[in-house]
């Protein structure tokens, strides 16, 4: 790269983010980041590598090749990517043929392994299905709606990252393809599902991923890797479509969107790839800056079991309820009025029947003398036994009624306030095999429920929320604050979060692995 170039490109980074008043990644070379020989892209944000692309400081080949350099270097001691599930040449391929004029021309990004790409082998995390593919070359023959705006709007796919077997727990450790580990301190968690990108982010290897939650696996690995993460409302992005009536319309509780290091560019990719035609739910379009307005936030620190959070995830949620009202947002402490065991129950109902049918599968593809112990993990194998022991039918009927009556609670409390505070986790992050799914299951589920308090709330009622990165804890790991509206708040989420980004930079915060050290 001649010197004219590297100089634009070092000035670039300082000033990328200067106009969406935000701060990202400004930050000097150390030795030892030398040492590492780290992408000089790695300071900017997805739209400030399409700005380069756009003003040809850089082709889009040039964008895949350090991505894929910085993955060589890095991903061994992460395990975030899966390189075998995507064959990198069609990216190459893609990045010699252009990337259009969309508002991510020409910048690399991933895929969880969880979702439909006609280009990637997708496992899902699971035996199954990869032996499945080994047998017979089954996979997906279209990408999904969303994806397909991925590539529309000028996006490389650039890799596969990993998820636990269907995205069925709160941390990446599946049989398959091994723990993924945080760059903050790899004997910890990424959480989950959404693991494997949230390190993939939070490590540099792209500039945003994508990522999906049905029950905060965006916003719990976002919170444990210090990344930003936002859980759109329910159907407003493309690929998820509303339900045929009948009840069924609120056990929708997935949602599929990104993990990114800026505010702006979870606002970008939102809308490249929001569902403008959903009744009853305006387009966000891109949400550009903070707003003036000051807002009412309640302040909820008990968990759906009941308990408080543990006191370091309570410093932080402090720290952040303090830095909302110095910018001026009215903070009142306030409770769900809610019966938390009995949601707790339905959801976990809801969430099992899903694995009912897994065994089935085992048999019709691979014979009804396979053991499903040999394809599916014990934590899928235990959800199913619990969802067939009290009916997949009962177990609808259960998350309907306590998914209606928490929506009711949650309506009714966006009348009086325009955003709801709460932790992400009740626990702060913990260590690698402390939620591994060959734990026993009762033993498993009894930490589960314990750690994941506060996310599955907003998956059932609907609603958007987001983790923000606003605190570290004195050991160096990242607790993110989650803040809820009501349906089709986005905007007013995307707003606060550019206010909180300038008052606190998260981007300035690298991960120990940039400097080496481990």
């Amino acid at each position: 790269m001649d010197k004219t170039r590297r100089d634009f490109i070092k000035q670039a980074a300082l000033f990328s983010m200067a106009a969406a008043n935000t701060s990202l990644l400004v930050v000097k070379a150390s030795a030892a980041q030398t040492k590492l020989k780290l992408s000089e892209f790695a300071s900017f944000d997805g739209l400030g590598l399409a700005e380069l692309v756009r003003k040809k400081q850089v082709s889009p080949l040039e964008l895949v090749e350090d991505a894929l350099r910085h993955v060589e270097r890095l991903n061994p001691k992460l395990n975030a990517v899966l390189p075998k599930l995507f064959d990198i040449e069609k990216a190459r391929d893609r990045a010699r043929r252009g990337a259009g004029e969309g508002r991510f021309a020409g910048v690399p990004t991933m895929l969880k392994n969880l979702i439909a790409y006609k280009d990637a082998s997708i496992t899902n995390g699971s035996r199954m299905f990869a032996r499945l593919i080994e047998k017979n070359g089954k996979a997906a023959k279209v990408s999904s709606p969303l994806v397909e705006a991925m590539e529309q709007a000028g996006m490389i796919i650039t890799g596969v990252t990993s998820s636990p077997e269907m995205g069925l727990i709160d941390t990446t450790e599946p049989v398959l393809y091994g723990a993924s580990r945080n760059p903050w301190n790899p004997a910890y968690t990424t959480g989950g599902s959404s693991g494997g990108t949230a390190a993939a982010v939070a490590a540099g290897f792209v500039p945003f991923a994508h990522a999906s939650d049905g029950g905060g696996s965006i916003r719990i690995p976002a919170s444990q890797c210090g990344v930003f993460g936002l859980k759109p409302s329910r159907n407003r992005e493309l690929g998820n479509s509303p339900s045929r009536g009948g009840g069924l319309e609120v056990l929708n509780i997935s949602s599929n969107l990104c993990l990114s290091r800026s505010v702006r560019d979870t606002a970008a990719f939102l809308s490249v790839v929001e569902n403008k035609n959903i009744a009853n739910l305006p387009a966000v379009g891109f949400v550009s800056a903070p707003s003036k307005k000051r807002l009412k936030i309640a302040l909820v620190t008990q968990a759906l079991n009941g308990k408080a959070p543990d006191p370091e995830v309570q410093n932080a949620i402090t720290s952040t309820a303090k830095l909302c009202d110095r910018l001026g947002h009215k903070i009142e402490e306030a409770k769900l009025d809610l019966n938390g065991e009995a949601f707790i129950d339905g959801f976990i109902g809801l969430w099992a029947s899903g694995t009912v049918e897994y065994e089935k599968m085992v048999a019709e593809w691979f014979g009804k003398d396979a053991k499903p112990e040999d394809y599916l993990e014990p934590w899928t194998l235990g959800l199913a036994e619990l969802a067939k022991r009290r009916g997949v039918q009962n177990c609808w009927q259960k998350a309907i009624q306590e998914f209606t009556a928490a929506t009711t609670v949650l309506e009714k409390m966006f009348q009086s306030y325009d955003v709801i505070l709460s932790p992400v986790l009740r626990l702060p992050p913990y260590k690698l095999g402390h939620h591994s799914p060959t734990v026993e299951f009762n033993t498993l589920m009894s930490r589960v429920l314990d750690t994941v308090g506060y996310t599955p709330l907003h998956n059932a009622a609907g609603t958007t929320a987001m983790s923000v990165p606003l605190y570290w804890t004195a050991t160096g790991l990242p607790i993110g604050s989650q803040f809820a509206a009501w349906r089709g708040g986005e905007a007013t989420l995307l707003q606060l979060a550019y206010e909180l980004e300038a008052a606190r930079p998260w981007t300035k915060k690298r991960p120990p692995i940039y400097a080496g050290k481990f």
